[in-house]
């Protein structure tokens, strides 16, 4: 009898703690590194804005105005959260998951210094002079999560299926796949610029730039940005690493999640030279279960 009583003992002791080890349902709040999104410099893009004719017929054809987009660079902020069931037959787990990321780079509208570039012509010169309003966010002291540049913000959800390859009682690594929806600011951009200024191109236009502080029109236009934050989504999918340490029991445990991203279109129409988004996600974080 005493032996029964101690292998049913033993035996509760295993099944409970086999059991606690992993819960089948749960939430995770995680940091990310998000190493997908990348632009390329673009020092130089044409704006399809034109002056009036009078300034066209003075000066030739040449560019009035141009955009310069450089200098990618990711901030410290990208977290998020995941819930996910942990109970489904032949797949393991369920899970929906997104992350919220900042990046920034330097966006300059360059624009043609009409008296500079007629003095120029008048000596002989050939190549048109141009003066920049940098539309950063610095420049215009409006804060942005602490950004500095011109902003870039990316909310992402995902989807995923993971399936259980290696479980080491402690340790439980899986890996999946999944969809993803990408929802980006949009990228500094001629139709961005037509959109926050609705304006007519002409002198008067011309004069304003040219103002202390690079004028009002450079403070719409950053502006806008900030306001069309989480436009149309781009879709793609994922693929998937991950593990997760829980002790027996206990509902807190720790996850680290490798997503390689794959979009499927642009996250930015308008811009000619783009944001790219393949690449490598990593997530750490806590998980709380029941």
């Amino acid at each position: 009898m005493k032996k029964i009583s101690t292998f049913a003992v033993t035996a509760m002791i295993a099944v409970s703690a086999v059991s606690g080890a992993y819960a089948i349902a749960g939430v995770g709040f995680h940091w990310g590194f998000d190493l997908s999104m990348s632009m390329e410099d673009v020092p130089k893009e044409s704006v399809n804005l034109l002056p009036d004719e009078s300034l066209t017929e003075a000066l030739g054809d040449v560019d009035f105005f141009y955009l310069s987009r450089t200098d990618w660079r990711r901030s410290a902020i990208n977290f998020g959260g995941k819930a996910y069931i942990d109970f489904i037959p032949f797949i393991d787990a369920v899970e929906l998951s997104c992350n919220f990321g900042l990046w920034q780079y330097d966006g300059v509208l360059n624009y043609l210094d009409i008296e500079g570039t007629a003095d120029a012509m008048r000596l002989g010169g050939e190549e048109p002079v141009y003066k920049q309003l940098n539309l950063t966010l610095d420049n215009y002291d409006m804060g942005y999560f602490g950004l500095t540049g011109t902003p870039y913000a990316k909310l992402h959800f995902d989807a995923t299926v993971r399936k259980t390859v290696l479980n080491l009682w402690l340790v439980k690594f899986n890996a999946g796949a999944g969809v993803s929806a990408h929802f980006a600011t949009p990228l500094l951009s001629s139709k961005l610029i037509e959109s926050a200024l609705d304006v007519k191109i002409d002198d008067e236009f011309f004069a304003n730039l040219a103002a202390p502080g690079g004028s009002s029109y450079g403070k719409k236009i950053v502006e806008e940005i900030v306001k069309q934050a989480l436009g149309k989504p781009a879709l793609g999918m994922h693929l998937l690493v991950g593990a997760q340490a829980k002790l027996p029991a206990v509902p807190v445990g720790i996850y680290i999640d490798g997503k390689f991203m794959i979009p499927f279109s642009k996250f930015d129409d308008d811009a000619g030279a783009g944001v790219k988004g393949y690449g490598f996600l990593i997530n750490t974080g806590l998980s709380l279960s029941i």
